[in-house]
């Protein structure tokens, strides 16, 4: 009885450290995403928005370096965008959810 539990104890901490090798991998193979400052100068013409279908409204950036840099931040890749998309106003993303649907009766007002 004491050797099954000893060997299941062994098994345990086996099983623990290979997955602890693991995720320490991992964790050295994902790349750091560049910083938004690396995106350099701005103006309202370099402007690049896109579709977020999972809130359903259009992401403005300052430039597509700086979706770039958010895709990356969110380890996934955005292929629905346009600087089209930026003229339809009304429905441009909010920072706060709950204040997202009233852009549709009062139009887009950032502070």
């Amino acid at each position: 009885m004491f050797i099954n539990i000893l060997r299941l104890f062994i098994l345990v901490l086996f099983c623990t450290a290979i997955r602890a090798e693991d995720d320490h991998n991992v964790q050295q193979t994902v790349k750091a995403c560049p910083l938004e400052m690396s995106c350099g100068k701005v103006n309202e013409s370099s402007a690049i928005c896109r579709w977020d279908e999972q809130n359903g409204c259009i992401r403005k950036y300052p430039s597509k370096c700086h979706m770039d840099v958010a895709a990356c931040n969110e380890r996934t890749n955005y292929s629905d965008y346009s600087d089209v998309y930026c003229s339809m106003e009304t429905y441009i993303c909010e920072e706060t959810p709950s204040y997202e649907r009233w852009t549709i009766f009062f139009g887009h007002e950032k502070d």
